[in-house]
Order: C-alpha cells, then structure tokens, then sequence
C-alpha cells in the first residue's frame, strides 16, 4: 500500500512533534502516541517519499515485550489507530506479519502500514495551527478579562464591583476553557464598564425649575404632575443594549435584531421588542404605559426581558407566569425595591454557566 508522501516541508521528525501536540484533539492515548512515534522512527525517511511502502511488520510477541505491555493491549492499541484512521493493517488474518526492504526500499509489507497517516499529515498541521490559534485566542481573552476586572474595581464603585461578580464570582479567567463562554464573560464585563463609567461621569439630575411648572396653588397636585412628566432615574441601569440583547430569549432575541435592521442594538430597539413581546405575553398596554412613566422605558423592558427568560427556565428563579412576574418586578421597582440589577447578574451568571441555554 503506497501513499502521496509527506509534504515538502515536513519530515517524519516534525511529524511526531506535530501528533504529541494533536494528541489529545485526535482522541488518541498515551499508549496509541508511543507506538505511532517507534513505528515512524522504525520506517527510513525516504519511505515517507510519493510512491513508497511505509510500514512497519514486528510481531505482537516482539511488541509486547519492547513496549512491556500484554500481546492483548498491543492489539487493542493497534486498534485505536486503525479506528483513528491513522493506519491499517495489511496481513491476512491469523497470518505472520512480515516484509522485505531491498536496497533500502521496501518491497513488500505485510504489517502495519503508516500511508493513513502519512495521507493525514496536513490535516495534522492544519488541527495544530487551529489549537495555536485557540492557545492565544484564550490567552487574549484571560487577559482581557483580568484588565476589565481592574478597571471595574478602579471605579471604585460598590455596586459596579457587585455586578462584576455576579458575572464570574471568583474572577478567576483561568477558570474558563471555553472561547464562547469566555466571550460571554468579556461582553458582560464591558457592558459593566460601560454602564458605570456612563453613570460616573454624568452630572447628578436636578429637580426642574419651578419656572418650567404652571403656577399651581395645590401643592400636591404639582409634585404629583412632576413625578408623572419625568421617570425617575432613567439613567441608573447596570447593563447595556448589547447586554440585554444576551439576555433575551430567542422570540424576544428576534424582535430586538429585526428592529435594530442589522446594526448591534440601542436601547430604541430594545424597548420597542420588549413592548411587542409584552402584548404576547398578556401584559396590557395600560400597565406597560405606568411602568415605563414610573421607572423608564429601558428599565421596563429589562424587567420584561428578565420575567420573559425566567418563564423558560425550572428551578428558584423559574417562573410559569412571565406577565405576572413582569408585573411584580416592575412594581418593586417602582416603590424603589432594588431587585431588577440582583436578578440581571443572576441571570448573567446562570447563561455563563449554561453556555447560553437555559
């Protein structure tokens, strides 16, 4: 059985190093590496040439006793190589292994033939500069990671530090393995940033002039009129549009992405899902209206968006009824119980977790 032989600029030395680091992303043992790297030193470089025979034809008696191992266990590490696709046995069954190498070529093999691995080697090359590739995508991600968490710790703002560990408790990246996940993490962590740095820098809302209010001699019925004309603290949230698009559901997750037409989405695109997805859910318009009179449009739509997730999913924060537990989200929120920011990193950290699905 011959081969189309290495590629030019790989020899059958860089082709073991190129296995011990594939080994664990080929799915092969300790035991199946140690036999494919004697059988590749056993074989002459040019039998890794276009045309030629490489293999190698010791006996399982021979075998077991140079890699100290039963006649059992060579055979079932034969066949794990043979499952890989990583070489193929080529003497007739119950027959004598055997070969003959004339003027250092080999002639005839009837043993274990290295052309499945020879046919494989790019494939080898291309798996390893993938897991290189991933080695410093991970890499750059860790460290991004650890340099948004000191940012959010030099904000020196409490809740700021809170939100940051709902996301990765331990803050520990290295913790991490998967890119997507780790990906997740990074887009939490900016959203964080983002909202806090906003809020930091802006100027604390003052309560408007009395000369922008009609003259009223009810008292009452004027600061009434102000707590209706202007939402209280619309510009206090602890995530981002792109934030709570995570954290939407996939009907939700839909609407957001058709109404922000391809581009990443704003708060407009948010609350405008949120009230369509709102009506599906049985939330009425008048209710809607209040909330987001009361608490501000984005923070309405992120309790909507909260109550939606938390209606798919079992367990404590499982909830059979999404418009019902909008509603009492959102009247919490209105009397100034602090429980949609708790239940946003919740939710952060439980999709971490899941890899997104709850």
């Amino acid at each position: 059985m011959t081969h189309n032989g290495l590629p030019a600029d790989l020899t059958p030395y860089r082709l073991k190093l190129l296995l011990q680091q594939a080994r664990i992303a080929l799915g092969l043992s300790s035991g199946a590496l140690k036999y494919l790297e004697f059988a590749i030193d056993n074989c002459q470089p040019s039998d890794f040439q276009q045309g030629r025979i490489c293999a190698v034809w010791h006996s399982l008696e021979w075998l077991a006793h140079f890699f100290g191992l039963s006649k059992r266990q060579i055979g079932r590490i034969e066949t794990e190589l043979v499952d890989a696709g990583l070489i193929k046995r080529t003497y007739p069954e119950r027959k004598s292994r055997s070969g003959e190498r004339v003027d250092g070529v080999i002639r005839r093999a009837a043993g274990i033939n290295l052309a499945p691995l020879i046919e494989q080697a790019e494939y080898i090359r291309a798996l390893v500069r993938r897991q290189m590739r991933a080695a410093e995508e991970h890499k750059r991600l860790r460290e991004h990671i650890q340099g948004l968490f000191r940012q959010i710790r030099d904000l020196e703002n409490a809740d700021a530090d809170e939100a940051a560990n709902c996301i990765l408790p331990r803050r520990r990246p290295t913790e991490l393995s998967d890119i997507k996940k780790m990906q997740g993490v990074a887009e939490a962590l900016e959203a964080v940033l983002a909202d806090f740095s906003a809020v930091g820098g802006q100027p604390e809302l003052t309560v408007e002039s009395d000369e922008n209010v009609r003259l009223s001699t009810n008292e009452e019925k004027k600061i009434k009129t102000r707590i209706v004309e202007k939402p209280r603290e619309e510009g206090r949230l602890n995530t981002s549009p792109a934030h709570a698009r995570l954290l939407a559901g996939a009907q939700l997750g839909e609407y957001i992405d058709l109404y922000a037409c391809g581009a990443p989405p704003d708060w407009q695109a948010v609350t405008r899902a949120a009230h369509d997805r709102a009506y599906e859910l049985g939330v009425s318009r008048r209710l809607w209206r209040e909330r987001c009179t009361q608490i501000g449009e984005a923070r309405t739509a992120l309790c909507l968006i909260v109550a939606d997730r938390n209606s798919q999913r079992d367990g404590p924060f499982g909830r059979k009824n999404a418009a019902a537990s909008f509603a009492g989200m959102a009247r919490k929120e209105a009397r100034q119980i602090a429980v949609l920011d708790g239940l946003v990193g919740e939710l952060t950290h439980a999709l971490l977790r899941s890899g997104g699905n709850l």
